[in-house]
């Protein structure tokens, strides 16, 4: 890897923004496939998500052997839901396996991609003065990489240790402090257990609270491990458990569905079985549809509130002053620490970075018109050819693994490069009336879902548009990303 820019403006066949997951794993796909690649991240090391987020606690709510690359498969995870640290270990042994890291450039932040009608060639500016050409551009950049910060008044008045579970500073000692943690999203049920364990009185303060399942999380025996190493077909099957496991519960994604009512007794009956005050209890309830927001795992939540040295508040914050959260109703809740589990700003795609297409159209003034980003099956946008997302629009999940459909994105795009070099052609872009066919059936598909809810989440824009989750199972995804359809597509 090289965290200096090579001065050269050679032209690659694909440039990649981004070295987590998605841009790994379409380097290594798109290198196989004999195209010429070269990756920028904007960070000194690689690793995305499971670089940047290390607050106690952080580790995957999907299971391990689920949660990486079908084609290159671990048999030794420590443990059943894996932790940061080694799922980025991980990523670097997929690099290395690969033979990748000299096709990454490090502190490479992209500002600008703009592409050339006379070349057929985008040409990708970095905030370093860089200049990099290449055919085809992928973003991998995702949609959880901009830490949204509490709307509250004063924030800056708070003199404390003031972090953002997404960059937690792991030099603090919580050791006898006081904490005050905000949110009680995916980061904050993993990173409040821990954050109990240590500090003299923690403070949750919750808006309102979130459908909770038992993650069941524990290590793996090392003759589980032997077994996974030595017959690799039951490292598959266990995999493909899971993958099959998490598929069948799709329906309690159905609002009003017979599963999502199923299911929601059983969670209330959890909530009413491990929560022994009642009160707790029932502010710890929902009232929104199963799924509506996040479904989250934890094991160790519940009873983390109900420690001696914990408390649960649900007054709204109305200010901060130096050294306290000052609630609605007038009590100044002192701290020492602030910690804001308040998630990501998940609606930008390609955040920051001034994307220019044919005619000199901006895609983030275009998707603005459309009252959010849209993409066909996520991937590929009209007006912008051979320019493609991982993770884009309306391909997250509620109920499976994200590397599978980073996969089969992978190889859809692969695909899609393949039918233009088939017909000779420069360049490849979707059609306006395909791209709006698309949206407009993943729409009216996804009102019928629970994140169409009363509740506010981050798959909805501020209009209710649902931008961020894919409309039905996961296998329907994949059927449809096997091969492009030819007349979807203009070549020239």
């Amino acid at each position: 890897m090289n965290s200096n820019p090579s001065g050269k403006s050679s032209c690659v066949d694909m440039l990649i923004i981004g070295a987590g997951f998605g841009g790994i794993c379409m380097g290594i796909k798109a290198k196989a496939a004999g195209l010429s690649v070269l990756i920028l991240e904007r960070a000194e090391d690689i690793g995305g998500t499971w670089r940047e987020n290390v607050y106690p606690g952080c580790a995957c709510d999907t299971q391990s052997h689920h949660y990486s690359f079908s084609f290159f498969m671990k048999s030794n995870w420590s443990r059943r839901f894996a932790g940061h640290a080694e799922i980025l270990e991980y990523l670097h042994s997929a690099v290395d396996a690969f033979d990748l890291r000299d096709d990454i450039r490090l502190q490479q932040a992209v500002q600008t991609i703009c592409f050339s009608e006379d070349t057929s060639i985008w040409s990708v500016k970095t905030e370093s003065g860089a200049t990099y050409r290449a055919r085809f551009v992928v973003s991998a950049v995702g949609q959880l990489n901009q830490p949204a910060w509490p709307d509250i008044p004063d924030f800056t008045a708070f003199s404390g240790k003031l972090m953002h579970s997404a960059t937690w500073d792991t030099t603090y000692d919580l050791s006898g402090k006081t904490v005050a943690v905000i949110g009680n999203g995916a980061s904050a049920v993993q990173l409040i257990p821990e954050v109990a364990k240590k500090a003299k009185h923690l403070t949750v303060f919750q808006r309102s609270p979130n459908w909770i399942v038992e993650r069941n999380d524990r290590t793996f025996l090392e003759i589980e491990k032997k077994l996974f190493r030595w017959i690799p077909i039951w490292a598959w099957l266990y995999r493909s458990y899971f993958y099959w496991r998490w598929e069948k519960s799709w329906p309690e994604f159905i609002e009003h569905s017979r599963p999502a009512k199923k299911k929601t007794a059983q969670l209330k009956e959890r909530v009413a079985q491990e929560v022994k005050s009642s009160g707790l209890a029932k502010t710890l309830t929902p009232k929104f549809p199963l799924g509506c927001r996040r479904i989250l795992l934890s094991d160790d939540y519940y009873p983390a509130l109900q420690r001696d040295n914990v408390a649960l508040e649900t007054a709204p914050i109305e200010r901060l002053d130096s050294n306290s959260l000052v609630t609605d109703d007038g009590v100044h809740h002192y701290v020492d620490c602030l910690v804001a589990a308040t998630g990501f700003h998940s609606h930008d795609f390609l955040p920051g970075v001034a994307v220019t297409g044919l005619g000199n159209a901006d895609l983030h003034k275009e998707w603005e018109n459309k009252g959010g980003p849209e993409a066909y099956l996520g991937i590929t946008v009209a007006g912008f050819p051979n320019l493609f997302f991982l993770y884009g629009p309306n391909t997250n999940l509620g109920h499976s693994s994200i590397i599978f459909m980073i996969e089969c994105q992978v190889h859809y795009i692969l695909k899609v490069i393949g039918l233009l070099n088939m017909k000779g052609g420069k360049t490849i872009e979707i059609t306006h009336n395909s791209m709006e066919e698309f949206n407009q059936a993943i729409q009216k598909k996804l009102k019928r879902t629970a994140w169409a809810g009363s509740c506010n989440s981050w798959y909805k824009s501020a209009r209710g548009k649902i931008i961020n989750n894919w409309s039905t199972h996961t296998v329907g995804y994949w059927l449809r990303t096997r091969r492009p359809i030819a007349d979807h597509y203009l070549v020239k």
